[in-house]
């Protein structure tokens, strides 16, 4: 799927920015004869420019272009002139004031799940300055800012392929595992913006924004897409990993996590593989994709209704009873709808962190971040109160391997706050004094993807989650 996951992000085609006026008039933005293919336009707050991925040529790579919807102005903003031909991709831009954040596999380093480029979060600043916002080891994709919590939402790869083994520790073998669920799933998430301890730019304060249910196909998101009020848009695919075809796709309006996604408009998705209905393999399912909300409920989306591969944009009603064709030429796919809105410009800044640091301990010439969790047994599903309880953190070392950082004894209040190393992919494990893994609600108590942390910041959390928290943001 042109656009989608960590396989369909930078499939090239032959592709054209367009605009539909308020009238039906159709008028491209960039001559077709200019660029080779374009995808993920965001338009920018003060509606002038839009920024989008392109593609120049054959043998060039993605990268990150800004054009004036009055015309001319066209300008690459992430090609290097000193080093053209760099063997790495760039795309999803989204703006942040005049800043824009989008993905990129210039990070190097590939995917723990299947070996794909990694993406990861960067922001480049009006000065030209690059830098890297997330550490994922699996991949992260589709920002979108809220501009209601000044927050940004993106997609995110949770999986880790080490899970608690019977006994004590860790496996990757599934006859050795407590359970084998190594979950793999993509979540959509939220971060505040933020400047660490050395003045950067960075994300603190990660939480869930959407979805984080079991069964996790109505739990699952990419495309993240704000609606008026507090329920956002995602889309759902028969394969929670995306990896490496998504199957069917479906678009699922969510409310505050933790809850389910409800349908509006693609495939119905079943929960399990006897669903009769949703898994009847001669029936061809529609597919739903890159959701963007009307003021008034609304949804322009990217939708193929008949299941041949093709797509067009419609507009459905937000609880998904009616619809109708906006536009859909012969023989064309339309993806990746943006609106252009002209209104009062209210500049996004990148705030200061509010965390304090008492005392700094450095890694690898980097400030830490803490960690810091209220109670690990509060919350319902946690495991049960205890003493003799410890807390094992990981960090990723290479994709074969982790190593052991810390081991923090666990009082029986739950209270746990540790220093660590910032901008490492870490995950954490409760046990018992034995290093038997604890058992929650949802299985062994074990954080099933990778945590990052910005130098100087705090990550506060309370709870054994399977995931992110899912406080609402503040």
């Amino acid at each position: 799927m042109p656009g989608l996951g960590p396989h369909g992000t930078f499939v090239r085609g032959s592709g054209t920015l367009l605009e539909r006026a308020r009238d039906g008039r159709v008028r491209a933005l960039v001559a077709r004869e200019r660029m080779l293919d374009v995808a993920d336009p965001d338009v920018s707050p003060d509606g002038q420019r839009v920024a989008f991925a392109g593609i120049e040529r054959a043998s060039a790579r993605w990268r990150i272009w800004v054009v004036a919807r009055t015309g001319g102005d066209l300008h690459c903003v992430t090609c290097d002139t000193s080093a053209p031909d760099m063997l790495f991709d760039d795309a999803d831009p989204c703006w942040w004031g005049d800043s824009l954040v989008f993905a990129s596999t210039r990070a190097g380093g590939h995917a723990l799940y299947d070996g794909t480029p990694v993406t990861q979060l960067w922001i480049r600043t009006p000065n030209g300055v690059l830098t890297q916002l997330t550490h994922e080891p699996n991949g992260a994709l589709d920002p979108a800012r809220d501009p209601r919590s000044r927050r940004l939402l993106f997609a995110r790869w949770w999986f880790n392929p080490w899970v608690s083994e019977r006994a004590h520790g860790l496996t990757r073998e599934h006859a050795r595992a407590l359970t084998p669920d190594s979950v793999n799933v993509w979540q959509v998430v939220s971060a505040a913006l933020v400047r660490d301890a050395l003045s950067a730019p960075a994300l603190a304060d990660v939480r869930l924004a959407a979805g984080g249910v079991i069964p996790r196909r109505r739990g699952m998101g990419v495309q993240p897409a704000l609606l008026p009020g507090h329920e956002l848009l995602a889309v759902s695919a028969r394969n929670t990993g995306l990896a490496p075809r998504p199957g069917t796709l479906s678009l699922q309006r969510y409310g505050a996590p933790l809850s389910a996604g409800v349908r509006v408009a693609g495939a119905a998705i079943g929960d399990d593989t006897g669903d009769p209905y949703a898994e009847n393999a001669n029936l061809a399912a529609p597919a739903a994709c890159a959701p963007v909300a009307l003021p008034d409920g609304r949804v322009l989306h990217a939708l193929d209704p008949s299941g041949r591969g093709d797509f067009g944009l419609w507009l459905v009603s937000g609880d998904g009873e009616s619809r109708a064709l906006l536009l859909d030429s012969l023989g064309t796919l339309e993806l990746d709808p943006a609106i252009v809105f002209v209104r009062r410009v209210v500049r996004e800044r990148t705030p200061r962190s509010r965390s304090k640091v008492s005392a700094i301990i450095c890694y690898d010439d980097t400030p830490p971040f803490t960690y810091l969790d209220t109670d690990v047994f509060a919350g319902a599903g946690a495991p049960a109160r205890r003493a003799g309880a410890h807390l094992h953190v990981y960090r990723l070392v290479n994709p074969d391997s982790i190593g052991q950082l810390r081991d923090v004894p666990v009082p029986r209040t739950g209270h746990i706050e540790v220093e660590l190393p910032a901008d490492t992919p870490l995950f954490e494990q409760l046990t018992d004094a034995s290093g038997r893994a604890l058992m929650s609600a949802h299985g062994p108590a074990q954080v099933r993807g990778f945590n990052t942390g910005a130098a100087g910041t705090t990550a506060r959390c309370s709870g054994c989650h399977l995931g992110h928290s899912a406080r609402p943001p503040r």
